[in-house]
């Protein structure tokens, strides 16, 4: 275990802060907001797109946070160190673009709603919303009422009540920004190098305290 004097004067001064700033602004240019509902709350959604990729992938707690997620490198048919050295096992995920129709006030007092989100069910979950794809023929553009019955159920929800089809003009004026999320960009994996650079930094910062200043409703188990 580490000295805690040591800790202390390893992290002393703006040149320790100044990493800390950087590494926030990386994770904001990158951070994409995950459709999560808490058990009994529920939301009004509007697929933008069907036919998810989908993919394997990991989720790590990194420096006391749990909002990391990794696309698993085996999808490249390369070694994945996350998969190898951490024996961690990856999840089947698919990933959709929605807009969250829901509303909450920030920090600033400003209401903020219709919101472009990265849906992301797991494998059972996958299962349900396969099954309302071949209902509707297809999701893009169907609106959905979404309900989490409980803590145990999916994260994304587990009750779907479909109420219509809406079109790209009606989606437009709720958010003239929306559009399906550029998948190839967004969940390509990182290199073998920036993982394991992710790694050693969190092992280098376990001693610290701090966790991502993002709402909890982004985290995604």
């Amino acid at each position: 275990m580490s000295n805690f004097a040591d800790v202390i004067k390893g992290s002393r001064g703006y040149t320790a802060f100044t990493k800390k700033e950087e590494d926030a602004e990386e994770r904001q240019k990158t951070f994409v907001n995950r459709f999560y509902l808490k058990a009994g709350s529920d939301a009004k959604i509007i697929f933008l797109d069907d036919d998810p990729p989908i993919l394997e992938e990991h989720q790590l707690k990194i420096n006391g946070n749990w909002l990391n997620w990794f696309t698993c490198r085996r999808i490249l048919g390369e070694p994945c160190v996350i998969c190898d050295e951490l024996r961690d096992t990856p999840s089947t995920v698919g990933f959709y673009t929605i807009l969250d129709l829901s509303e909450y006030t920030n920090k600033k007092g400003e209401v903020v709603k219709n919101r472009i989100k990265l849906f992301t069910p797991k494998f059972k979950a996958l299962q349900v919303i396969k099954r309302h794809s071949q209902k509707r023929g297809g999701l893009e553009l169907c609106v959905y009422d979404v309900y989490r019955s409980s803590a145990e159920s999916f994260n994304v929800g587990d009750d779907f009540q479909f109420e219509t089809k809406t079109t790209w003009d009606e989606v437009k004026k709720l958010n003239p920004d929306a559009e399906p999320f550029n998948y190839a960009e967004l969940l390509a994996p990182k290199s073998d190098a920036e993982l394991r650079r992710i790694l050693k930094q969190n092992t280098e910062n376990t001693a610290d305290a701090g966790v991502g200043e993002l709402d909890e409703s982004q985290v995604s188990f």
